[in-house]
């Protein structure tokens, strides 16, 4: 990712947008509360905070993951390295884990980089560290979830567009698919939305059920990748 200068150039993109959104809010955090009159009608400098530039890292994250992973074995197949990938002396294990860590190495940074701009804060407020942790564990895994299913898809195909745009359609499914019924078939489709289980951890509840959604969500698309690319090494 950092041996082109596009890597860079997306990186700081990203950056330049949280910085924004990050500045906005904390403007307009004193701004409303200083007309709230109501004590109950005001809310902590964490969670106003968050839920600002968290908001607009999970569109982020949306757009930018099928735009990393569409390379990620794609790219391989088209340039026709893969054959020598697959004869390294390195088991398929190694070689999905190794493309998954680097994608979620590269996104970490995003991530990292917002929990320092809400503990600056700490200069001048009492930081809600339980809030902000739940809110940085939430985006990681649901940014983890949208890499393994990335890595899924480019393994499909040699052409790394056809492969983030299935990505993008997928995303899109999974982070609404409540949104498509009604009723009783909603509630069912509910514990398959990965914004559902998002939901909790950016209102500051973290919950095994929630995190055992995501780490089976990435491990069942991770194994599926690995499955995939034993077949080519078998069949061709």
């Amino acid at each position: 990712m950092f041996s082109s200068p596009m890597g860079w150039i997306v990186l700081g993109i990203v950056q330049m947008v949280i910085g924004s959104y990050y500045t906005l809010s904390f403007n307009q955090y004193f701004e409303i509360m200083a007309s709230t009159n109501m004590q109950i009608e005001r809310v902590g400098m964490t969670e106003f905070i968050c839920e600002g530039i968290f908001g607009v890292a999970n569109l982020i994250i949306f757009f930018l993951v099928p735009l990393i992973s569409m390379n990620a074995i794609s790219e391989e197949r088209k340039r026709q390295t893969m054959a020598f990938l697959l004869s390294a002396p390195i088991s398929l294990t190694e070689i999905v884990l190794g493309k998954f860590i680097g994608m979620m190495t590269y996104l970490s940074l995003v991530i990292c980089s917002m929990l320092i701009m809400v503990f600056a804060l700490n200069h001048w407020t009492e930081i809600d560290v339980g809030f902000l942790f739940s809110n940085v564990l939430g985006l990681w895994l649901l940014t983890a979830s949208a890499c393994a299913m990335g890595l899924f898809f480019s393994s499909l195909t040699t052409q790394p567009i056809l492969a983030g745009f299935f990505t993008l359609i997928s995303l899109s499914i999974f982070l609404l698919l409540d949104k498509f019924f009604t009723d009783n078939i909603e509630s069912f489709f509910q514990y398959f939305s990965m914004i559902e289980h998002y939901k909790h951890f950016s209102q500051g509840m973290i919950n095994s059920h929630d995190m055992t959604y995501f780490m089976l969500f990435s491990a069942i698309f991770i194994l599926l990748t690995i499955r995939k690319l034993n077949a080519d090494r078998l069949y061709g």
